[in-house]
This record gives structure tokens, sequence and C-alpha cells, in this order.
């Protein structure tokens, strides 16, 4: 018999348990009484693996909000996703209205001094890591230390920050509680002894998944098979059936155009359970998604075209506001299928019965096309037969042999996730760290350097500490090379430029770039956007296909003058051409060139381009702070415009009417070309000649505005 609510009536505050009652909870299921028995309500740390859907979030709420009742000090959730942490964020939110919960995800040169009044912060990992760099007050406040999908230490890209983050949460808040949130993985123990917790390992899933591979027009399940009919494709076929049952569908696809392209096969399947109703309410949807942009794409009128008939494609190459119209409309139910990349496996709580993993095998230039890791399958899977919504969830594949139906079974079905592993020896991420604990001066000296790292999990798992030590040592000098850093003896002290690069958040590497360029005192835009499409925070930067290479060097001899071409036989000249490709492109956007252009010249699409462009804002910002402590100030007021440009996609002659509020690139070009080119201009333009420009509601928005600028005073660029 499972744990009641009420046995634990006694060790929780009032307020808690009224809370947690008043939502219907009676019971916990396995993975929480076993957290609660290990030690969750006594300040225990614990490492809870267990699979998605299995109740980790309430395990946090408990350990979280008993702890700030009490008056034990602050909570922080740690997310690895800004789409989780606000997640993450609205739960808290709405469970708990009589805490003050807030969300920290943005800048990353802010200390939000207003998180000081909070009583739980969800912040993502990269922006508690930042906030810690900019020495925020109330850090040792923090006495719960929630870390949501801690095997992303696995992955090079996040698992190294993290776990810097994670050691140093361990040393600023030495008293706190840590509940560490993970997947099912064959090593948890590690991670709980790295933690100095209790391990709560757990199969429970409280919707029973059942595991399917497809062949031959059946779905053979551990005991049963199902026959399946009326279609010639696999997916098609487990589409109908799917909706047959009056559920929907969410498949896994190796690419964009992948997803992209099952999505839109499947409309012939979906078009067929729409009821009248849904095709009124898709077809709305649909005008939504097509004019997100001012200038829809040919991706945008795909993605609408589906939307029409219950089908979507999600991937990163769609603009945030695309997505949540389409995860929105999942979870209203009214889309049927979402056809989507693996990074959909860690988004939100989406109402899939089915889950179908189509794509087993991914390329890689170093191992050519290989199964995906169990790990990253099982995560996809754990998207299927949600509680808020099902009773049983289903987890599919496809086979073509039986052969490999029999390797398929093996390997996802009964095989367990793999064992992960720190990457922390990744030496960017190093780098960016030792500059961080050097500036935020946790690490004053060589000596105390290496020993913040000999207790990382790095050091816990290798146990060998050369390797690091060898890396940290070059780093050093390299850090002392660039000016961020001086030795006196064995004492390491940022300058004052190396504590400002910290704090930026920048690669060191790219800062030490940025500062060779502004020696440069050169101020035309192209030399400029290749000095940020040269940074590493820039990459991947865009391909070269075919015979690309030769037009982009004969392109060169336009900027011949902006730019210093290396010479072709150097090991860097690749990325150099391609940081010209990717120049050429950020270029066209501040001409004016469409997202539509955009997609067709350089194959970017808009949510991968506003990326882009929301990183290379971020690094002229702080092009501008470096320059503003080198005494370079003649060049700010050149890479202000340039962020602006950036930031709309506009020509310098509409920075001033882009100031004004509904007024994007589109209008201010058209306001332009009839004669009005300044705020002053619009204040003086009659308002039914703007309404024959912009439109009735955006003009007299405009007339609203001018008048409040004529009172407070006008900008100029």
């Amino acid at each position: 018999m499972l744990m009641q609510l009420i046995e634990i009536k006694n060790d929780i505050p009032e307020q808690l348990y009224s809370s947690l009652k008043q939502r219907g909870i009676k019971e916990f299921r396995p993975p929480q009484e076993l957290s609660i028995k290990n030690g969750l309500l006594k300040r225990e740390n614990l490492v809870v693996a267990s699979p998605t859907a299995s109740g980790k979030t309430l395990i946090a709420e408990l350990c979280c909000v008993k702890n700030i009742i009490e008056k034990k000090g602050k909570a922080i959730y740690l997310s690895p996703l800004k789409a989780l942490a606000r997640e993450k964020y609205s739960e808290f939110k709405k469970n708990y209205p009589s805490l003050n919960v807030m969300l920290s995800i943005g800048d990353y040169d802010s200390s939000d001094p207003w998180l000081e009044r909070a009583d739980i912060i969800i912040c993502s990992n990269e922006k508690l890591d930042s906030l810690i760099r900019h020495s925020v007050p109330w850090l040792r406040e923090i006495n719960t230390i929630v870390v949501d999908e801690i095997h992303v230490l696995d992955q090079p890209d996040r698992g190294p920050t993290l776990e810097v983050l994670i050691t140093r949460l361990k040393e600023f808040c030495s008293k706190a509680q840590i509940l560490a949130l993970s997947a099912t993985i064959k090593n948890a123990d590690e991670l709980a002894n790295w933690l100095d917790a209790n391990l709560i390992k757990s199969d429970y899933r409280p919707v029973e998944l059942k595991y399917g591979i497809y062949l031959d027009d059946k779905i053979f399940f551990d005991n049963e098979k199902i026959k399946l009919s009326g279609k010639d494709i696999p997916e098609h076929q487990i589409f109908e059936n799917t909706l047959k049952m009056k559920k929907q569908i969410l498949t896994f696809l190796s690419s964009r155009r992948n997803a992209e392209s099952v999505a839109k096969k499947a409309r012939s399947v979906a078009k067929n359970y729409l009821t009248i109703e849904e095709k009124k309410e898709l077809e709305n949807l649909s005008n939504q998604v097509l004019n997100v942009l001012e200038s829809p794409t040919k991706q945008c009128k795909n993605l609408s075209e589906c939307v029409k008939y219950g089908t979507a494609f999600h991937h990163a190459g769609l603009v945030s506001k695309q997505q949540t119209l389409i995860e929105d409309a999942f979870k209203k139910g009214i889309i049927k299928l979402i056809s989507a990349t693996p990074t959909l496996a860690f988004g939100c709580n989406l109402p899939s019965h089915t889950v179908l993993v189509r794509d087993l095998k991914r390329y890689s230039p170093e191992y050519g096309s290989d199964w995906i890791p169990v790990l990253e399958v099982h995560q996809m899977f754990g998207r299927s037969g949600r509680p808020e919504y099902d009773r049983e969830g289903r987890a599919l594949t496809i086979a073509k042999t039986e052969s490999e139906k029999d390797e398929i079974y093996e390997r996802y079905i009964v095989g367990e996730p793999e064992e992960i592993y720190s990457k922390l020896s990744a030496e960017p991420v190093l780098r960016m760290q030792t500059l961080g604990l050097i500036a935020s001066r946790e690490a004053p000296d060589k000596k105390s350097l290496f020993n913040f790292f000999e207790k990382t999990f790095f050091a816990y798992q290798y146990e060998d500490m050369c390797k690091i030590k060898n890396i940290l040592k070059r780093i050093i000098s390299e850090l002392v090379e660039f000016d961020f850093v001086t030795i006196s003896g064995e004492k390491l002290n940022p300058t004052k430029i190396g504590k400002r690069v910290a704090e930026l958040y920048l690669d060191p590497l790219s800062a030490h770039l940025l500062i060779e360029k502004i020696s440069k005192k050169k101020k035309s835009d192209m030399f400029w956007i290749h000095s940020i499409c040269s940074c590493i925070e820039m990459f991947p930067l865009l391909r070269i296909y075919g015979n690309q290479f030769k037009e982009l060097q004969e392109l060169f001899f336009e900027f011949s003058e902006q730019l210093e071409e290396p010479n072709p036989w150097d090991v860097d000249y690749d990325n150099w051409i391609r940081a010209f490709k990717t120049s050429l492109m950020l270029l066209d956007w501040i001409n004016e060139k469409s997202d539509s252009e955009i997609l067709q010249e350089y194959r970017e699409t808009p949510g991968i381009l506003r990326r882009r462009l929301f990183v290379g804002d971020w690094l002229l910002y702080s092009a501008s702070e470096l320059a503003r402590i080198k005494k370079q100030k003649e060049i700010t007021p050149v890479l202000r415009k340039l962020r602006l440009r950036i930031k709309h996609g506009v020509g310098k002659e509409l920075l001033n009417l882009i100031q004004l509020k509904g007024v994007g690139r589109i209008r201010a070009r058209r306001l332009y070309n009839k004669g009005i080119k300044k705020i002053s201009d619009v204040k003086k333009t009659d308002i039914n000649i703007l309404e024959k420009i912009i439109g009735v509601k955006t003009a007299k928005k405009l007339k609203e505005q001018t008048t409040e600028v004529s009172t407070t005073g006008q900008q100029t660029l």
C-alpha cells in the first residue's frame, strides 16, 4: 500500500499540507515515498533517478516549500533549458501563490537585484553561473538546491558548466540540502556518492508504458501484436492506429528536414480525424502561425498548411512564438500529430499517448551512421503516456528486418541506459570557468584552483587530476598573456578587464579577439560583423557547399579593405571563410533582406537566425564594454548603432523610426520611402496619410507615441 499524505502531516508545515490536500494529493508514488523515507523531509541530500512523469517535481516541491516555510532560507531550482525553467516557474506560481517565486533566465550581465526578495528562484544553469560572477549578496541564503536533469552532466555543451556550478554551490552553500533529479542512468550511485547523497532509484511509472516495434504491418509488443492496415507507409499506419483511438502522437526524427517532411505527408491521415469545430480552430491557428513574422517564409507557409490539417513540425528552426502556438494547440487537442527533432524530448509536458522514435541512427563525421544513445531514446519514450492525460502510453520504433527488430529490442527496450561521464576536460568551458573562479576570488592562487577542480565530478570519476592540471596550467598562461590575470608568486589576480570578461560571460579567447579588433580602431560594419562571427559563441558557422568556396573568395575582394584575409594554407582558414559567409548573411539582414530571401540564399531558418542575432547582439554589447575599459570610446557609437541594426534588421537611415513601438523593419521602410524619415516627421504628418501607409490602428498608436516623445525629448541616433 502506498504512503498516504496524512502520514506526514506532522512532518510538514500546515500550509504545505493544506496545499497538497487541496490539489487532491492523497498518496505518494513509490519514488516519492522512498525519498521521504530516505530523509527528504530531514534535509538529507538525495539523488532521485526515475523515469519521466514518475513524480520528481512533487519531491522537489516538498523539499523546497517545507524548508522555506520553516525559515531555512531560499530555494533555487536549476534547469538546463529556458523552456523547462518557464514551465517549472508556472507550476510553482500556480501551486504556491503565497510564496515569492521568481524566474531568472535572461541577461547574463545583470545581477537581477530583485531576486533578493525571492523565496524560490527558478534559474537556468548558465544564468546562475553568471549571477555568481556578479557576486550576488543573497547566495549564502540558499538553503535548498534542486538540480533538475542532472544527467545533462554527460553533454559536452551543457555538462561542464553544470558540473562547475554544482561544485561552486557545494562550497558556497555547504549547509544547503541538495536534491538532484535524473532520468534512470546506469551509474546514478556515482552521482550520489559525489554529492554525499542518498540514492533513490526507481523504475516506477504512474502510466503503464508499452514498448512496441513495427515490422511488416504489425506492432509487436511483449505479449501481443497488433495488425495494422490501410496505408503503405509504416508511419501512416501507426498515425492512423493512434488517431482511431482518439489519441495524439509525437514523432521524433533525426533532422529538421525529416520532421517537416513527415508532418507534411501526415496531413492526408490527420485530416480525416478532425471535427468541424477543430477545422475552424485550426484555420485560425494556421493564420497565426503564418503571420508570426512580418514577411512569411516558405517554412512558415509549410507549417501553416500542415496546421490546417491537424499536423505540425517542431524544431529549432521555428521562432519561439510558433513553437508555443504549436505546443498549446497540441495540449488543447486540436493538433493531432507533431513531428519533432530530439530537442523536444527535454521540452514541455505534452499529451502524447504514443511516441514514435522513427530515426534510431544518426550520422556523425567521426563514426558515420550509428545508433543513438539508449538514454536519449528513453528520454523520447518518456514523453508518452502522461499521467494528466492517459492511463497507458506507447513507445514505438520501426524495424525494416527481423534482425533489426531483435537489435532494437535488445538495445532500447531491455537494454540499460549508458553511464554518464564528466565532460569537464573540454577546454573552452574550462577556460571560461577558470577565469570566473579567479575573478570571483574563489581561486586566489594555483593551489586553491587545483583544489577546487579536485572536488568536481571529473576528479571523482577519474581519480586523476593530471590531465586537468596540465590544461589549467596552459589556460593560466593564456589568461596572463591576454592580460586578464596577473601572477604574483603563487597568487592569481584578475585584472580590471579580466574581471569584466568573466562578468560578460565570454570565452576569454573571444574577448581577446574582440580586444585585438578594438585596437585596430576600424568602424566599418563588415569589419565588426566578421569580428563577432569569428568568436566561438557564434559557432557553428554556416556551411560551405559545392563551388561556394571559390565564389566566397571572389566576393571577398569587395571587402578586402575592411578585412584581412589569412593565408589559405592556414589551419584556421576554413573557419575564417565560414565566418565570412556568416557575415554576409548578417550584412544582408541589416540591409533589410527578408527572412525568405535569407532562407533561400543561406539555408538559415528564422528560428536559428534569431538565435544567431541574439548572440551577435550580446557580442557587440560585450565589445562596447571592452572598448570602454580600453578607453576606445570612438568605437562605442559604431557598435551601438550596429546592435540596433542587428536587432531590427534595418539600414542606418531607419534607426530613428524603429524606436517607435509597433514599427518594425517593413513599416519603417514604408514610412521612409514616403518621406517620413524621423519621429518629428511622424508627428507632423496627417493621420489620414499615416493610415494609408501603415494602417489605422498603427497610425493611431504612433500619433500617441509622438505626443509623448515631444514632451520627454527625442533620442537621435
